[in-house]
């Protein structure tokens, strides 16, 4: 169907989302769209009292998480106007503090959550995600300085060698990754963030931190080189972990990951994107897995 979309980008907005394990404030960034019919005529200025209304108004109830902010923002926009569908897009930085690995350092991680609401007629979709930023090492690029050390080896017994290639990492080059979860979810359910960056970053070959001492740079690059992952394997990490984590989610909740590393020795960037159903997802690894 032909269609008019307008709508307002970047409104910023405070917000305290309030959660079991305590409240916090983000500032996320509300992108807003709404369809109408083509032939409708559109008063700009009156669109948009319309539309920061209906954010003032989601603002004044409790907000449990960005997702039911934005699921909110939708309803009331259905309610006031007479669009086809309504969309609300946000996405605000989001601090955790960690611990470097070895020094055991206080540091502030930066995260991004992203949030999707679509709504038509009486029905709203809402999805949840987050945005994380990590290391994965190249699996093919190890496996070729595996060969060559091998080679320098050679006057080794075999024996010695096999021993040696299991004692030290192999090097590789890494790539700075950064990787993507949405998850639709129904209604009144609600997800921590701090579970959807925990999926992203145990998918990566290593997580990275703000902050880090000498040995934590080495713990760090230890563990990624002997972790390495292609960005479809990344993908493939991260659905599992849904899968596993998520038992209770209804089957038709959509999922979408996707894992981007930056090369480091290449011009060009390497992408992998899964879109699915988690009930697809639970009945390939359930057949995987037999």
């Amino acid at each position: 169907m032909d269609r008019k979309r307008v709508g307002i980008l970047d409104i910023e907005k405070l917000i305290e989302v309030k959660r079991p394990v305590g409240p916090f404030v983000l500032i996320p960034k509300i992108d807003v769209i709404l369809d109408f019919h083509p032939e409708k005529e559109i008063d700009e200025h009156e669109l948009q009292e319309v539309i920061h209304s209906a954010i003032e108004d989601a603002l004044r109830e409790e907000i449990t998480s960005i997702d039911s902010f934005g699921a909110s923002i939708v309803k009331k926009l259905l309610k006031k106007t007479d669009t086809l569908k309504a969309e609300v897009k946000m996405e605000a930085e989001y601090v955790v503090y960690r611990h470097a690995p070895v020094s055991k350092q206080r540091t502030q991680e930066t995260y991004k959550l992203i949030s999707r609401a679509i709504g038509e007629e009486k029905c709203v979709k809402k999805m949840i995600g987050a945005e994380v930023v990590g290391i994965n090492s190249c699996p093919c690029a190890q496996e070729g300085l595996e060969e060559y050390a091998r080679r320098k080896l050679k006057n080794f017994s075999q024996r010695d060698i096999e021993r040696i290639i299991r004692s030290i990492p192999i090097a590789s080059h890494n790539q700075r990754n950064i990787s993507t979860l949405l998850i639709e979810v129904p209604e009144k359910y609600n997800i921590e963030a701090e579970d959807l960056i925990e999926i992203l970053e145990e998918s990566m070959s290593s997580k990275v931190y703000e902050v880090l001492k000498r040995e934590d740079e080495v713990e760090v690059v230890i563990k990624s080189h002997m972790n390495p992952n292609f960005v479809e394997d990344t993908v493939r990490k991260i659905l599992i972990k849904v899968v596993q984590k998520y038992r209770d989610l209804p089957g038709e909740s959509v999922v979408i990951a996707r894992s981007e590393s930056l090369e480091s020795i290449h011009q060009h960037n390497a992408v992998a994107e899964r879109v699915a159903l988690l009930k697809e997802l639970r009945r390939e690894i359930s057949s995987a897995s037999t």
